[in-house]
C-alpha cells in the first residue's frame, strides 16, 4: 500500500523592485486620477522593475529569502517551479535560469503559466511531488514583470498591475514543522481568451509588424466581466472551506490581490468580516502569480498567521482559471 508524505512549508520570501509608480504619476501619463483609481481598486501605488531587471532577477531574490528561512542550501533543492506569464523569454523556462543562478545543481525545473492563479496551482503541483516521495524539497516561485506588457495609454489595465516576486519552499511536514498542506482546487472555463489575455506573440498571432502596430503584445482586459466573475468565484472558494471546516478554523484569508473592491464584495457575500483578510494591494497593485506569495510572506512578517489555524488562498485570473490553496499554520 502506498503512503502519502505530509507536506509542510519551510520558508517564505518576497522581493519587489525599488521604483514606485504612484497614482499621481499615472495622472501625468493617462486620463485617470488618484481618486478614480482608489475608489475602484484600492490601489495607491505599484512597483516597477528597473531597466536591468528581468523576471528571474526578482525570482532569485525571493528564492534566496525562502532558502535562508528554511536553512537550506540551493544544492538541497530537488525541483524549482516558476509560476509566471512574463518569463525572461518564451523558452527556455525561467526556472532553469533561476536554478543556474542560484547554484541549484541537483534540481530540475519548469515553468507553469496560469497567470494570477499561478502560485496557487503550482503549490499544489509541488505538494503532490513531495507527497508521492519523488522529491523532498521543492521551491515554488511566483514572479512577474507585468509592466513590460502593459499599454500605458490604456487606463483599464495600466493602473492595475505591478511587478514583484514571492517564493515558498515546500518539504515534508516533519522537516518544516508548520504550514501543513491540506489541499486545494484547480478549475477553468475555456473560451474566455478575450476577457483577459496577451493576444500577440504566440501561434495564434505570431510576432509581426502588424501585431506590434496593433498593440497585440499588450495585455487586454474586459473589466466588468472580470469583476463579476472574480466576486462569484472568490466567494465560492471561501464558502467551500467554510462548509468543510467551519468559521472557527479560519485564521486568515490571503487572496490573490486582484482588486480591493472585489475582495470586499466577495467577503460580504459569504458573510465574513474584512479583518479576516490580508491585503496589500494598495502598495503593489495586482502582481499576478506573485501576489499571493508576496502577501503570504508579509502576513507572516506581520504576525497574522495563527498557529493551528487555516490559511485560505483563493485566486482567479486569465483562462479563465481559478482555484485555492489551503494550509494549516
Amino acid at each position: 500500500m502506498s503512503t502519502s508524505i505530509p507536506v509542510g512549508l519551510a520558508g517564505l520570501g518576497r522581493f519587489v523592485p525599488e521604483r514606485r509608480l504612484t497614482n499621481h504619476d499615472l495622472e501625468k501619463m493617462v486620463d485617470t486620477s488618484d481618486e478614480w483609481i482608489v475608489q475602484r481598486t484600492g490601489i495607491r501605488e505599484r512597483r516597477i522593475a528597473g531597466e536591468g531587471q528581468v523576471t528571474s532577477t526578482l525570482a532569485i531574490e525571493a528564492a534566496k529569502s525562502a532558502l535562508a528561512e528554511a536553512r537550506m542550501a540551493p544544492e538541497d533543492l530537488d525541483l524549482i517551479l516558476c509560476a509566471t506569464v512574463t518569463g525572461d523569454q518564451p523558452f527556455p523556462a525561467t526556472a532553469c535560469r533561476v536554478g543556474l543562478d542560484l547554484g541549484a545543481k541537483n534540481a530540475g525545473g519548469f515553468d507553469i503559466a496560469a497567470a494570477c492563479s499561478g502560485f496557487v496551482f503550482t503549490s499544489q503541483v509541488a505538494a503532490r511531488f513531495i507527497q508521492s516521495g519523488q522529491f523532498r524539497n521543492v521551491l515554488v516561485i511566483g514572479a512577474e514583470i507585468l509592466s513590460r506588457i502593459l499599454d500605458y495609454k490604456d487606463r483599464n489595465t495600466c493602473v492595475l498591475f505591478g511587478d514583484g516576486a514571492g517564493a515558498a519552499l515546500y518539504t515534508s511536514l516533519e522537516r518544516a514543522g508548520r504550514g501543513e498542506f491540506l489541499g486545494g482546487s484547480i478549475s477553468m472555463e475555456g473560451g474566455s481568451e478575450g476577457i483577459l489575455a496577451q493576444p500577440g506573440g504566440g501561434s495564434r498571432y505570431p510576432a509581426s509588424n502588424r501585431t506590434v502596430a496593433e498593440g497585440l503584445h499588450y495585455m487586454k482586459m474586459g473589466g466588468t466581466k472580470v469583476f463579476r466573475f472574480a466576486v462569484r468565484v472568490f466567494a465560492e472558494l471561501v464558502q467551500k472551506v467554510l462548509d468543510q471546516y467551519g468559521r472557527d478554523q479560519i485564521g486568515l484569508i490571503v487572496p490573490h490581490q486582484v482588486n480591493q473592491r472585489i475582495i470586499e464584495a466577495a467577503m460580504e457575500q459569504v458573510g465574513l468580516p474584512m479583518d479576516l483578510v490580508f491585503s496589500n494591494i494598495d502598495r503593489y497593485g495586482n502582481t499576478s502569480a506573485a501576489s499571493v506569495p508576496i502577501a503570504l510572506t508579509e502576513a507572516r512578517d506581520a504576525g497574522r498567521l495563527q498557529k493551528g489555524k487555516l490559511i485560505v488562498m483563493p485566486a482567479f485570473g486569465a483562462g479563465m482559471a481559478w482555484g485555492h490553496l489551503l494550509l494549516r499554520w
